[in-house]
């Protein structure tokens, strides 16, 4: 039995708000405004920046909730650089794979699948293969806090590509979740769920055989 559809534009509004990044923003988009951080937040980004360069992969449980209060649960992988998997509980039938290039939205009930350039998407950021604050990342906020620190962070070459907000848990620092601020004001949490880090993840979770329609070339 299919999805309601409610239930099918709440499902698809949470999935594509993560991943979506516009024409129509990358025109629009000013640059970002660096934060102003003091000597004490400039050595917290510079652990912080240690930390997520150190994380080569992770699998998870995860959470997604929009700012409406809308939420899906599944199954995360990530393998840095590049590759991500999120596998979504029923009664949502999608299925999010990032191979290195592209990042792909399948909706499995309607045999549908959507590509778009990795880069162009908030995922680019958090997949990509150096993590550092001072070569193409910008740092546009912190709230430090005993126990958690958030970052906000824009990819100066690709403002349309939205905000991504990290949250991570102190002594030790730990990523904890994410949040995406894309162009259209639309805001995507993701929270991790007994996350592993470090584990081998089989290769095959970043594969995917589009069996519903012709792959663009690339």
């Amino acid at each position: 039995m299919g999805i309601s559809v409610g239930m099918r534009r709440l499902g698809a509004a949470l999935v594509v708000s993560l991943i979506a990044a516009t024409s129509l923003a990358a025109q629009t988009t000013a640059a970002p405004e660096p934060a102003r951080l003091s000597p004490e937040e400039q050595i917290l980004i510079s652990q912080i920046e240690d930390y997520l360069n150190g994380i080569t992969t992770v699998e998870a449980g995860f959470v997604q909730m929009s700012a409406q209060g809308q939420y899906a649960k599944g199954k995360l992988y990530l393998q840095r650089p590049g590759r991500m998997r999120f596998e979504y509980e029923p009664p949502f039938p999608y299925l999010l794979v990032a191979d290195g290039t592209w990042f792909i939205y399948v909706d499995q009930e309607l045999e549908q699948v959507t590509y778009l350039p990795l880069g162009k998407t908030p995922a680019g950021l958090l997949l990509r293969k150096d993590f550092s604050f001072s070569e193409g990342l910008v740092v546009t906020g912190i709230e430090a806090r005993p126990s958690s620190v958030r970052v906000d962070v824009v990819d100066s070459r690709r403002p349309e590509a939205g905000r991504v907000s990290l949250t991570l848990a102190r002594k030790p620092l730990s990523l904890k979740s994410w949040t995406v601020h894309d162009a259209q004001g639309q805001r995507i949490q993701v929270t991790l769920i007994d996350p592993r880090y470090g584990a081998p993840l089989d290769k095959s979770l970043f594969r995917f055989i589009n069996r519903f329609e012709r792959r663009p070339e690339r």
